[in-house]
């Protein structure tokens, strides 16, 4: 321990050397909190900078986005619209045109044949899937010099791309003649062509 009268200096003056390092060590603490406090501050305001950048470009994409989801409404509605337009113009057209199949069943027809009488008829009918299923039958009445030339326009007409399920329904002599009266009944094809080769 020092004695009293080792230290040449006054207590007033070791008083102010205190004061000033207090004084010191203050304005380091503060320098230090203020340096801190305005890094974080740089450090905020540039994430919240990025924060309103990315905010602009998220609220340019959400736009678009609903632009294009409306779009895309609006043209699925119209497709719906259009389908259901057609689904009901669809009881009103024709399969195949009535100028093809009477082409199609005169072309066909044998030699000294003759048709008396043509008929088309209409079937509808509900599958299990709720669906509608159509279904054209022609029914012919006719004259035929032979069977041999009922057999062959039976065949001529099952070869055709515009019939199917053709049938005979009857065959009768008429009078003491080889000439037949005939009736056959067949089904116009959904797979029919609607195109003509060059060479028909």
């Amino acid at each position: 321990m020092k004695h009293p009268f080792d230290d040449f200096l006054p207590p007033v003056m070791h008083e102010e050397r205190e004061d000033k390092r207090v004084i010191r060590i203050g304005i380091v603490l503060v320098a230090v909190v203020s340096i801190a406090t305005a890094a974080a501050f740089a450090t905020t305001l540039s994430g919240w900078r990025g924060l309103l950048q990315n905010r602009g470009s998220v609220a340019m994409r959400w736009d678009d986005a609903t632009t294009r989801v409306q779009a895309l409404a609006r043209a699925q509605k119209m497709m719906q619209d259009s389908i259901e337009v057609a689904t009901q113009l669809e009881h009103f057209v024709d399969g195949v045109p009535r100028s093809l199949l009477l082409w199609e069943l005169t072309q066909l027809l044998p030699s000294q044949s003759i048709l008396n009488d043509i008929r088309l008829e209409t079937r509808t009918r509900m599958t299990e899937d709720q669906l509608e299923e159509r279904k054209e039958l022609i029914t012919l009445l006719g004259i035929a010099p032979n069977d041999a030339s009922i057999s062959a326009y039976i065949e001529s007409l099952s070869d055709s791309s515009y019939f199917s399920n053709v049938s005979l329904l009857y065959a009768q002599q008429e009078g003491v003649t080889t000439k037949r009266n005939f009736s056959m009944q067949l089904e116009v094809s959904t797979h029919a062509t609607f195109s003509m080769e060059s060479g028909q």
